[in-house]
């Protein structure tokens, strides 16, 4: 390509990327405040100068994450304060403090340091692009993630309240390198960049230039792909919501004969839907089969249990249910004043009250107490006394959560157990009825 050629191809670059990152922010109209993540590299300088020329209606304030981790971290500071000067563009600097040096640290750091700052209509703007797409592709498929890793950086999505969006994403760096020499911009170097044992830059250095000369699409190739395991991904979680509507019981476990039905690739895919809405965890293929056989295969009389970081999975008669770890404790002797009709919350759980043909006087004043033992009591329609301990056992609450079930007393008589039955003395006609949403049922 002759030297014409070039400059022109140079000279059409900018209004190209600026009409690419107009249609991107207009589709997001409930913007109420654009947050710029400014690291001061080539990247985010750019995007930076480009949001400055579209005159947003939107307010813009560029965000600079000091990991203080580089000697020159203080440079880079008055770099990025500097630039937003020249552009009027407000800036925040927040230091933040990573445990380590690694990427995974600096990055946790770096987020956390963004939900922190961001609010309720913000949209946070990353410079993310398509050969960093590129990179986080084959750095997710060598380390054998699955549907949801492969689909990649999404160009947008929720963070904490707020909304994070990439509108360059599908600009190749190639293209983003001839509008920043147009402008003339004089980034800062990050020394890490050119350091081959971070795995990230291994791949740029080394692999993606040699990919890119054999497979000269390579970067639509991978964004393709991107494109087609997202929607593998969405199909999937459509797929697992039916199941885990079909398996869920009224206590928010899984019901294991309704789960036993399904094909065994349709039960790792609703476990692992399922531990992910109740945990945030991702579950390795290994550890789904594993659960698979620990929780499905074992006998029926059996117990098992799984660890997860903070909870428990759990086996009981036909249910599979999440819980804390560690478990709350109460002690047997506590005693709370509830009023008929008044919602209470509990470190256990949550006491509601529903109006039904029969049920306790609203207003009545009761005692919260928890199991000691030997307790009996008189159920609706039993026709005789029974020890609460057989109560609860026919009842199918799981063994862990009887000593946390609260039970309401008056005048030293049961007068109900909440969520499993009202007692024959003291009731009325269009009485409430007492509901426990416990907090250790899924």
């Amino acid at each position: 390509m002759s030297s014409k050629n070039k400059a022109e191809r140079a000279a059409s670059t900018l209004p190209e990327l600026l009409e690419v990152l107009a249609a991107e922010l207009a589709a997001e109209p409930d913007v109420r405040r654009w947050v710029l993540a400014f690291s001061g590299g080539l990247d985010s300088s750019l995007l930076l100068e480009l949001c400055a020329r579209l005159n947003l209606p939107q307010p813009l304030l560029a965000v600079h994450i000091d990991h203080q981790l580089q000697a020159v971290s203080r440079q880079w500071r008055d770099h990025c304060r500097d630039h937003c000067e020249r552009l009027g563009v407000p800036i925040q600097i927040v230091p933040v403090n990573p445990a380590s040096s690694s990427e995974a640290s600096a990055r946790s750091a770096r987020y956390q340091a963004f939900e922190a700052l961001l609010q309720p209509g913000d949209c946070l703007l990353m410079a993310q692009h398509a050969d960093d797409q590129a990179e986080t592709l084959l750095l997710r498929l060598l380390r054998g993630s699955g549907v949801a890793g492969l689909a990649a950086m999404p160009a947008g999505r929720a963070l904490g309240e707020a909304r994070l969006l990439r509108p360059l994403l599908s600009q190749p760096r190639a293209r983003l390198e001839a509008a920043a020499a147009e402008l003339g911009l004089a980034p800062v170097e990050d020394p890490t960049n050119v350091q081959d044992h971070y795995d990230r830059n291994w791949l740029r250095l080394h692999i993606l230039p040699r990919l890119k000369q054999h497979w000269p699409s390579l970067l639509q190739r991978c964004k393709d792909t991107t494109a087609l395991m997202s929607d593998a991904d969405q199909l999937l979680q459509e797929r697992a919501e039916e199941d885990l509507q079909h398996c869920r019981q009224a206590s928010g476990g899984l019901c294991l004969s309704q789960l036993c039905q399904l094909s065994s690739a349709r039960q790792r895919n609703l476990l692992h839907h399922w531990i992910m809405r109740q945990t945030g965890h991702r579950l390795s293929r290994q550890r789904l089969q594993n659960l698979q056989r620990s929780m499905l295969s074992t006998r029926s009389d059996a117990s098992p249990e799984e660890r997860f970081p903070g909870y428990h999975l759990r086996r009981y008669r036909d249910e599979l249910h999440f819980v804390p770890d560690p478990l709350p404790v109460v002690a047997s002797d506590s005693v709370v004043a509830v009023r008929v009709g008044q919602d209470l919350e509990l470190p256990t759980g949550r006491l509601s009250w529903h109006r039904e043909s029969a049920g306790l006087a609203e207003g009545t004043i009761l005692e919260l107490r928890y199991r000691q033992g030997g307790e009996r009591l008189r159920p609706v329609g039993r026709g005789g006394s029974v020890a609460l301990k057989q109560l609860l056992q026919e009842s199918g609450l799981p063994p862990w959560l009887r000593p946390l079930q609260p039970i309401l007393w008056s005048d030293g008589e049961i007068r109900a157990v909440p969520g499993i039955c009202l007692c024959e003395p003291g009731l009325v006609e269009k009485g409430l009825v007492p509901h426990w949403h416990a907090f250790g049922l899924s």
